[in-house]
């Protein structure tokens, strides 16, 4: 068996194009898109936000929160000496 890596993309109008824009865009080098440019519910002040999202920023600001209380219990300091 020979296994052997062919661009997928190669030759299809626009690809490299559209990798150069997702690149910049990525990097914070491209300005945003006008309103005007964009679907009609993405008109908004901002843009919704993604179940993934929602879940990573809950998770950091629970543990962020159990890290506080649990510096503030009378066992912390108990238990830390025996790290």
């Amino acid at each position: 068996i020979t296994i052997c890596w062919s661009p997928g993309h190669e030759g299809v109008y626009g690809n490299e194009e559209a990798d150069k824009q997702a690149k910049m865009a990525a990097t914070g080098k491209q300005h945003n898109s006008r309103r005007s440019a964009l679907p009609s519910y993405l008109h908004h002040s901002s843009l919704p936000l993604s179940i993934s999202a929602l879940k990573q920023a809950h998770n950091k600001d629970t543990h962020t929160c159990w890290t506080r209380m649990w510096a503030e219990s009378p066992r912390y300091a108990c238990l830390q000496q025996l790290d």
